[in-house]
């Protein structure tokens, strides 16, 4: 079958350069330059150039670890370079559910405002990390796409580690933060489980997925590509015996993009069980 890759730095791609507008804390970088390293982090991890955007958010965070935006690109760095314990406390840090964040937040109120409603544009993307009509703000703000890029990451760790019960739970974080991009989550969480080879877990990514977006082609592939692990044998005839559902969701998957990267696959399946291919609708 077709290898699907997925890579955490086409998940969560870069935003072209903005000028940042707000200013942040005194005696800590100044907001052009604070914007010009988030850039060029980003620039560097959407060119697999994961290294380089680790140094140079190591280097912000260790310097200020209370700006939440340079913890989620240096998570993102880390998850390319699949430095997974160290991109979970990235992430935590962003989040603030790491112990010192918790403790910088009961003693100086640091992050408790940032939760108010209205600190985000309800049309900023999960793409957007923390910026509003293209400009990143000063950093300091846990707003929703920065929740739920931080879920999503850590969603994307679970699986890599194993953790299916954790990954589930944060993919549900992520979709609740941010139910703008929740298809993509979904989406993004299909692909990791089908990639990771653990089909109970994929199918049931695949059906929220589907619930949510069921234009998207793919989707119904990988509910079937999950499924075909059910699939028997007939001693008779010697022909694959389909589970419920599979079927459906591979002609469906043709229906929907007939000349498609899996189509061969799916054609493959259905000839193998017998099941004839419905014509293309014209």
């Amino acid at each position: 079958m077709r290898t699907l890759v997925l890579c955490s730095a086409v998940l969560f791609c870069a935003l072209p350069a903005a000028n940042a507008q707000e200013p942040i804390p005194a005696g800590k970088k100044d907001s052009g330059s604070l914007n010009a390293l988030i850039v060029a982090a980003r620039k560097a991890t959407a060119e697999k150039r994961f290294a380089d955007s680790e140094a140079m958010m190591s280097k912000v965070t260790s310097e200020d670890p209370k700006l939440v935006l340079p913890w989620v690109e240096l998570g993102l760095a880390q998850l390319g370079l699949k430095k997974y314990p160290e991109a979970e406390n990235s992430f935590k840090m962003a989040l603030g559910t790491d112990s010192n964040s918790i403790q910088r937040a009961h003693s100086d109120d640091f992050y408790q405002s940032a939760d108010k409603p209205g600190v985000v544009a309800p049309t900023a993307t999960r793409n957007a990390r923390n910026t509003v009509d293209g400009v990143i703000n000063n950093a300091q703000s846990r707003t929703p796409d920065i929740k739920g890029v931080s879920w999503a990451g850590l969603g994307e760790i679970y699986i890599h580690e194993g953790k299916v019960k954790d990954a589930e739970e944060a993919f549900d974080n992520a979709v609740a933060a941010f139910p703008p991009q929740a298809a993509l989550y979904r989406r993004n969480e299909t692909i990791l489980f089908f990639q990771v080879g653990n089909s109970e877990a994929q199918l049931a990514a695949g059906e929220k997925a589907i619930a949510l977006d069921p234009t998207r082609a793919a989707l119904y592939y990988f509910k079937g590509q999950a499924l075909i692990s059910k699939a028997t044998v007939d001693s008779t005839t010697q022909k694959m015996v389909l589970p419920p559902g599979c079927a459906d969701a591979y002609q469906k998957y043709l229906e929907l993009e007939p000349n498609g990267p899996y189509s061969a696959d799916a054609k493959g399946v259905l000839t193998g069980a017998g099941i004839p291919l419905k014509a293309a609708k014209k």
